[in-house]
């Protein structure tokens, strides 16, 4: 017990020194997953957050909607804002009767799995550009999910999905942070986390344009489209909405922190 407290006041000064966030509740997650991984020590988990490597890649998972996913540096680190989308889209699911999902770029698969765990005899479709990131999200599957749910394709975007007839819901947290401003993220997004699952080109717009090209190519209009993006080019999306959709409603949505976060379009 001694040995225990005594690594994690080790581990919550050093954090303390770097005012890195949480550092009581994070001091605690490390003392624990030392204690089962004998191989490692205190002093190589306090090197890799040194070079700002997030704890999610060192320790290998993250906790999300009350589930435990792996995380490589192959799938971006699901953040909380995200679990609104994934309760909200299960209200959305329940209440108007949808028998589909697909969910756009995937990754670690945290959305799909998720609703598939908190729904029942929902179709799921999930897809990603990146095999290696459908890989940890079919391992996901397989240690969050009692039984095989979910469909996975490796496309780009919805290139490879055919025409859906029943009622489906549309989700996509794509790449929306624009150059300028993904370059001036911290060095452990920087250094770390996949660039392909976070830049969004120079006006953060680039894949929810490629999106709405490729929806309005295949004439395929959804029940409902859920969409998450970020403050900054929050307005242009909503533009970029009605200019390919010029049929649609879109609703605004605010996410935890009162962040201008989630756009819902139905029509």
């Amino acid at each position: 017990m001694q040995s225990n407290l005594s690594q994690v006041y080790q581990i919550q000064k050093f954090l303390n020194s770097i005012n890195y966030p949480d550092a009581y509740r994070l001091s605690r997650e490390i003392a624990e997953y030392l204690s089962i991984n004998k191989e490692q020590s205190v002093e190589q988990i306090i090197s890799q957050l040194k070079q700002n490597k997030p704890w999610e890649y060192i320790c290998g998972y993250t906790e999300f909607c009350k589930n435990r996913f792996k995380v490589t540096e192959d799938t971006m680190i699901p953040r909380i804002e995200t679990e609104q989308l994934v309760y909200e889209c299960r209200d959305l699911i329940n209440q108007e009767g949808i028998c589909n999902v697909l969910d756009i770029g995937t990754g670690c698969g945290c959305i799909a799995i998720s609703l598939a765990y908190y729904t029942e005899n929902t179709n799921i479709i999930a897809t990603d550009i990146s095999q290696r990131a459908l890989e940890v999200a079919k391992e996901n599957e397989k240690n969050i999910l009692t039984k095989k749910q979910i469909t996975w394709y490796k496309t780009d975007l919805i290139d490879s999905i055919q025409r859906l007839d029943t009622p489906t819901l549309l989700i996509a947290n794509l790449p929306y942070i624009p150059t300028k401003l993904y370059e001036k993220l911290d060095d452990s997004v920087l250094l770390y986390e996949p660039k392909i699952a976070l830049e969004g080109g120079d006006d953060g717009l680039h894949y929810y344009r490629e999106l709405f090209k490729q929806l309005t190519k295949k004439e395929f209009t959804p029940k409902g489209i859920y969409i998450e993006t970020e403050s900054s080019v929050f307005s242009n999306t909503k533009k970029l909405v009605k200019q390919y959709l010029p049929n649609s409603k879109v609703k605004s949505i605010k996410d935890c922190f009162n962040r201008n976060r989630f756009l819902y379009i139905s029509f």
